[in-house]
């Protein structure tokens, strides 16, 4: 119906923004969640091979084995500070999943409503329509009678 106008729709349309912003937000989190496990990932595979490194240092280059060590040590606070930084990002992602569903909740009522709306302007557009008819029948029925 061309002549339905949605009085709340600059409403719904900011609903909507407000949601994709959410969505964005939701990727970006993904996103850095799995360069993080990535990263994770490389840091393991690392530490593993330092550690088979390290073994087969022999044991009288002890300045070889003291920089490896060291460097095993650096690698697992990494992989401690990347754990705890991909549990941040979980719980941030939780977040912003729980508001995603609000937002997109907001946006289902608004459209429930432009829904109920232009179901009642169609309804008000058919009695216009059976009215107008009506008159048209009522019209020639008298000039019949005349």
């Amino acid at each position: 119906m061309a002549g339905f106008k949605f009085a709340l729709e600059k409403v719904l349309q900011y609903k909507e923004q407000l949601e994709n912003e959410v969505k964005a937000k939701l990727a970006d989190l993904g996103a850095k969640k799995q360069m993080s496990e990535n990263r994770l990932a490389g840091l393991k595979q690392d530490e593993l091979f330092q550690e088979q490194k390290l073994s087969k240092t022999p044991v009288h280059e002890t300045g070889e084995r003291w920089l490896i060590d060291n460097y095993i040590k650096a690698i697992r606070q990494d992989i401690q500070q990347t754990q705890k930084n991909i549990a941040l990002l979980d719980t941030r992602i939780e977040q912003t999943r729980i508001e995603l569903a609000e937002k997109a909740k907001d946006r289902k009522v608004m459209e429930k409503l432009k829904e109920k709306h232009f179901e009642l302007y169609k309804k008000e557009e058919q009695l216009k329509e059976q009215r107008n008819l009506d008159e048209i029948a009522s019209i020639r029925f008298k000039t019949q009678t005349y």
